[in-house]
């Protein structure tokens, strides 16, 4: 599958164009929706949303409709925790590496709920300005929290944020963990662990090239080829219970796994449009 014109359109990082622009074209070309997410379409801009809407046959490509599953699936997964850790009087939502992530901004966000969106600074000034130009108001219930995933500590620039850390809150990790070097994975996930009884976290990450079938890691190699011509690259990789045994030693009193097989059952069982899912990345929800 050659490059899409898209990915030459301005914006800080690649691989976060890549995400809105997926999630955007599962509102064109997906039926039954996954994620409800119209806003995604006005965050990409006028001239990207056009781009977008004329090259269907490119997002029709298996490698698109594989990647297209795995970021839709992860956001619902994401949202549904949210919505369930809500109804049970959790609060405060942070969403760790949001990039353009539009919940926020939607019309089904919860507005009683205090929202903090935590990201690298110039991607949130550039993602500020992507709002405005799409005349998309910003809430005032949400705090964007400027961090360094390696270099400085979460709970610190949450805190200084406004975040109320004697109360629980509920995380989103998504599309994060494996661009960051496996210790500052692990600080960030032992950070959380340490927030009160009630708070949970969903996130993906990739999967240990010895733990994959020949045909994922073949995948894995053309993930890899694909961000790496971008300028990223994958920087870490975790076996499942290696992970988990890690999780519960921090803290996690409960650690759920999610691979292709209960993600499919959860939400791709009997459509009919070639969404499926590969094993190369899974998720998991710990909670404290």
């Amino acid at each position: 599958m050659q490059p899409s014109p898209l990915g030459h359109l301005a914006g800080p990082k690649p691989s976060a164009w890549m995400t809105a622009t997926l999630r955007a074209a599962h509102q064109l070309f997906d039926q039954p929706l996954i994620l409800r997410d119209a806003i995604s379409l006005r965050i990409l801009g006028v001239e990207r949303e056009a781009a977008l809407r004329a090259e269907e046959d490119r997002q029709r490509h298996p490698l698109a409709v594989a990647m297209r599953a795995t970021l839709v699936v992860r956001a619902r997964l994401a949202e549904d925790n949210w919505q369930a850790a809500h109804s049970q009087g959790v609060n405060q939502y942070v969403i760790l590496g949001a990039g353009l992530d539009t919940y926020a901004y939607r019309a089904d966000c919860l507005p009683s709920a205090r929202l903090y969106e935590v990201d690298l600074p110039a991607m949130q000034q550039w993602k500020r300005d992507c709002l405005r130009a799409a005349d998309i108001a910003e809430p005032a219930s949400l705090h964007y929290v400027a961090t360094d995933f390696e270099r400085t500590a979460l709970s610190d620039d949450l805190r200084q944020a406004g975040l109320d850390d004697d109360a629980p809150s509920c995380f989103s990790w998504l599309g994060v963990t494996m661009y960051l070097r496996p210790d500052a994975v692990m600080r960030t996930l032992q950070d959380i662990a340490s927030c009160p009884q009630g708070t949970s976290i969903v996130f993906d990450y990739c999967v240990h090239a010895d733990q994959l079938t020949e045909t994922e890691r073949v995948g894995l190699q053309v993930v890899k080829t694909a961000l790496a011509a971008q300028g990223e690259h994958l920087l870490s990789a975790f076996a499942p219970q290696q992970l988990e045994h890690m999780l519960r030693h921090y803290g996690f009193s409960q650690v759920e796994h999610f691979g292709a097989q209960e993600l499919t059952e959860r939400y791709l069982a009997d459509r009919a449009d070639g969404l499926r899912l590969s094993g190369i990345f899974r998720m998991i929800r710990a909670t404290v």
